[in-house]
């Protein structure tokens, strides 16, 4: 059968594992003398084995993809991550574990107790002389930098405990340099947000926890200088009996009732104890943007939906089109007063994870990019920019066929804003993917340069940068 010509090819599996160099000659447009260092890709780099389609995006192998802009061209690098779910269901090559969205073959019995298996696939991050390949639910994968081999679980110096959660969503504190992470946890006392912050070192340095009503789905939190912000949306685990029983999956499980309403938690960053919860009309949200304070009030952008039918799409990806999108908007929480506003932002498309110049982290800053949704292109196929003061969004649709997903910021000069974003773009007519500049300072937001890959990079979920 042919392979169909949209979206749906880009979630081919990618099974070559590669090392390559990409000539000057051979990339479109000039690379900037700014931009050197290594952008870093991460994602299912297959979501089926054996005939069979893995239950959720979520579950899909992880796989690192590395390409280094040097003074004589580009070095792709690709590996996946060597995580036991990888290992057994490759030397099986068929479905073995558990996942996120789906229960092991055997029934009940060979569930029961069983958490879902670590992807590895969600986010990149460096830290310290390593890369972290994180998940939702289980310790972060270690790799090497260079060649991306797998180096073993990260327990930060036997910090992070057996089988304790550690998000995909951490931060680098701009000051301090530490990271935070956190995880979401089942104990004695009922349910709870488990707080890290490992120093430069790479070992746990502090931890702390707050409690919960519920087992709540915290993707991503806000890093300011002084706080640290959670939103308990109304997105929750229940049935947590017939999970354990190998019954439901997780994927099932998960529940949203809005009844549940939503709160804000601000953490001290120094101490790690909650200061302050505010009560908020409920929405959905997975990623933020940059937060701040500025007077008595704490900021924040993120991405908004009205519900969790998202989360749908995400079960069926392979023949899902894409249909809807998140709202930027701006949470102010009123540190003093206890009072808050959800305020819109303009915008010319419905979008999804946002970034922003990294080193405006915890400052006043003004722009805020994301992979938008335009035109009803079944799938993320335009770059946005939405500039915060003015209110002005410029859109650079990326043209027939073509998709991305994240875009990571680049910086050249020394104002906010100043620099590229760079970003894997697929290209469904001739099913390959090039890395592409983009000049964030204008409005047309003009691909300055491109980096052919002789390949598709599957599609995925964060990227980032590495100066190193």
């Amino acid at each position: 059968m042919e392979r169909p010509r949209d979206h749906r090819s880009g979630f081919a599996n990618l099974e070559q594992e590669r090392d390559l160099r990409i000539p000057t000659d051979a990339i479109r447009g000039t690379v900037p003398a700014a931009v050197r260092g290594t952008f870093l890709r991460i994602g299912p780099g297959r979501s089926q084995i054996g005939g069979q389609t893995f239950g959720h995006w979520f579950d899909g192998d992880g796989m690192v993809h590395a390409l280094t802009f040097d003074d004589g061209g580009a070095r792709y690098r690709n590996r996946f991550v060597r995580t036991p779910k990888y290992r057994a269901e490759t030397a099986a090559g068929r479905i073995r574990k558990r996942g996120f969205g789906h229960n092991a073959p055997g029934g009940p019995l060979a569930n029961l107790g069983r958490p879902p298996a670590n992807a590895a696939n969600t986010s990149i991050v460096r830290l310290g002389d390593r890369l972290l390949a994180q998940w939702e639910g289980g310790r972060p994968w270690a790799l090497d930098p260079d060649d991306l081999s797998t180096l073993g679980e990260a327990g930060f110096g036997g910090g992070l405990r057996p089988f304790e959660p550690f998000s995909a969503h951490g931060h680098h504190h701009p000051e301090s340099g530490c990271y935070y992470n956190h995880g979401v946890s089942l104990g004695r006392r009922g349910a709870r947000v488990n707080l890290y912050r490992i120093g430069t070192d790479g070992r746990m340095a502090a931890r702390g926890h707050f409690p919960l009503p519920r087992l709540t789905f915290l993707h991503g939190s806000a890093l300011s200088r002084r706080y640290w912000l959670f939103l308990e949306q109304p997105v929750a685990i229940t049935g947590i009996g017939r999970l354990l029983l190998g019954l439901r999956t997780l994927n099932d499980c998960l529940t949203h009732d809005p009844a549940w309403g939503m709160r804000a938690h601000v953490v001290d960053l120094h101490t790690l104890k909650r200061v302050r919860v505010f009560e908020l009309d409920p929405f959905v949200v997975f990623h933020f943007g940059n937060a701040r304070e500025i007077g008595d009030e704490l900021f924040v952008e993120l991405v908004r939906f009205q519900d969790f039918s998202v989360n749908e799409g995400l079960s069926h990806f392979t023949d899902h089109a894409q249909e809807e999108a998140g709202e930027p908007v701006r949470l102010r929480l009123d540190l003093r007063t206890g009072g808050h506003r959800l305020e819109p932002l303009p915008h010319a498309a419905g979008c999804e994870f946002p970034t922003f110049d990294p080193r405006y982290q915890g400052r006043a800053s003004r722009f805020l990019y994301n992979a938008a949704l335009a035109d009803g292109g079944g799938f993320f196929n335009a770059i946005q920019r939405l500039d915060t003061e003015t209110g002005h969004a410029a859109l650079h649709r990326l043209g027939p066929g073509r998709y991305t997903s994240e875009a990571v910021f680049i910086a050249e000069g020394e104002r906010e804003g100043d620099g590229y974003l760079c970003a894997a773009i697929y290209d469904a007519r001739v099913h390959r993917s090039e890395i592409v500049l983009f000049d964030a300072r204008h409005d047309d937001l003009a691909e300055v340069a491109a980096v052919p890959l002789p390949h598709h990079i599957p599609h995925g979920f964060h990227c980032g940068w590495d100066p190193a």
